[in-house]
């Protein structure tokens, strides 16, 4: 074979190739994650560096706003959501084409004082108490905890503020508790020596569900319209996220080391964070059991946590 075969050989070759790589790569389906910079979106960074699913390009898009990534998977733009158990819950009754696949983050809240020897809601009698939001999910918590020991509401003083500023009025003294999560709970227990673990909420919640310390805060949802026309694929990322979970158990050094990096905090911070802020997947039936109950128990509440009413069999996928 002469030089000159050789060479039209070679080129034909590297010209298939590029057709052929294009091709592979276009064969690859495009799954966009929306999350805010939560625990929760860890398992999916593990799915994508690992190459966890190499028929699927996952697209993970980080913010905080919660209401922008209800209007883009309202819109078929986002094809997962990690939020609010109630804010998806709300989406879906009030017409958003959403799935709950799972719940994930169950253990998340803590009460912190700027005082020591705080262990209970009747010590915190005429205090001055963060809270994020008035009439949202934590303010249904402590509310709820706070009737069921029969203390009376009108001895707190409730301040509502985001958490960066509830943890700012803490460590200024203009306020005696706040109601944070997690890493906010180990973040400022970390940087200030005035703050206190006073509360556990999971703990005081199990008084009152026998025993139970299972509290549903952030779930993961699929838009139902894809998930149905691309089912293989949706039951592969969610089979691979629960993996991803239940991956940051077993290996919890690189899990902390992934954390850190993921949502910039400082190692230790991730560590003592993510032992007190332990992610699960449990099988739909549980799940679906707590999720109903949790939900119900909001509407008594108030009924525009769950947009006015319950959500059907057909919201859990």
């Amino acid at each position: 074979m002469s030089l000159k075969h050789i060479r039209v050989i070679l080129v034909v070759g590297i010209l298939l190739i590029g057709l052929i790589l294009p091709e592979a790569a276009a064969a690859a389906t495009a799954v966009r994650v929306l999350s805010p910079s939560i625990f929760s979106v860890v398992p999916f960074y593990w799915i994508k560096e690992n190459n966890i699913l190499p028929e699927v390009q996952l697209d993970i898009q980080l913010s905080p706003d919660h209401q922008r990534s209800l209007a883009l998977m309202n819109t078929g733009q986002g094809e997962f959501w990690l939020t609010g158990l109630n804010v998806g819950a709300k989406g879906y009754v009030k017409g958003v084409d959403v799935r709950l696949v799972n719940v994930n983050a169950w253990c998340l809240d803590y009460v912190v004082t700027n005082f020591s020897g705080v262990s209970t809601w009747r010590q915190l009698l005429d205090k001055r108490i963060a809270l994020p939001l008035q009439g949202g999910p934590l303010d249904f918590l402590v509310r709820y905890m706070i009737e069921k020991e029969n203390l009376p509401l009108e001895r707190f003083q409730f301040v509502y503020a985001p958490t960066p500023q509830a943890v700012q009025f803490l460590n200024l003294g203009q306020i005696d508790a706040a109601v944070l999560p997690e890493p906010a709970v180990s973040q400022l227990l970390a940087a200030s020596p005035k703050a206190h673990l006073a509360i556990d909420i999971q703990e005081e919640w199990a008084k009152w569900h026998a025993g139970n310390r299972h509290i549903p805060y952030v779930g993961l949802f699929v838009h139902g319209k894809w998930a149905e026309n691309h089912r293989e694929t949706a039951l592969a990322v969610a089979k691979a996220y629960a993996e991803g979970v239940a991956w940051m158990a077993a290996h919890p050094e690189e899990a902390i080391a992934l954390t850190a990096r993921v949502l910039d905090l400082p190692p230790a911070v991730a560590a003592t964070a993510l032992a007190r802020a332990k992610l699960e997947v449990f099988d739909k039936d549980y799940t679906q059991a707590v999720v109903h109950e949790h939900l119900q128990e909001m509407q008594e509440f108030n009924a525009e946590l769950t947009g006015g009413a319950l959500p059907d069999a057909a919201f859990y996928w």
